[in-house]
């Protein structure tokens, strides 16, 4: 991972409010990861791809075009999928009882900058 990626991605993991962050390439691969060590990187990647293309089949089938950013919220936390123009995905596993609108705002308002480090 290229240095100024490393830099951004280790800013978004080390917020209070984010347990780590993996960006994904369309095909799956990892990017660029700052996840616990609990978490399998490549996994989590292949599976965020996956999921996100049947996002965007849904998208297209409700004639809502794809999603740029979805939250899931299950019982043991939440994960952010962030669309990344052209670039992939970003995947933030969100903190127990962080600030979740925050986090969305930050993401929404730094994601044009994220897509230009890849």
């Amino acid at each position: 991972m290229n240095s100024p990626l490393r830099t951004v991605l280790q800013a978004v993991a080390e917020r209070p409010d984010v347990a780590g962050a993996v960006i994904v390439s369309d095909e799956g691969l990892v990017v660029g990861a700052a996840l616990p060590d609990s978490l399998d990187q490549d996994a989590v990647a292949a599976l965020a791809a996956t999921a996100l293309r049947a996002l965007n089949a849904l998208g297209e089938a409700a004639s809502v075009g794809p999603p740029a950013e979805v939250v899931i919220e299950s019982s043991q936390g939440t994960l952010v999928l962030h669309r990344l123009p052209g670039r992939g995905v970003l995947l933030v596993v969100a903190a127990d009882g962080g600030d979740l609108g925050t986090l969305l705002y930050e993401l929404r308002r730094h994601g044009p900058a994220l897509s230009a480090v890849i």
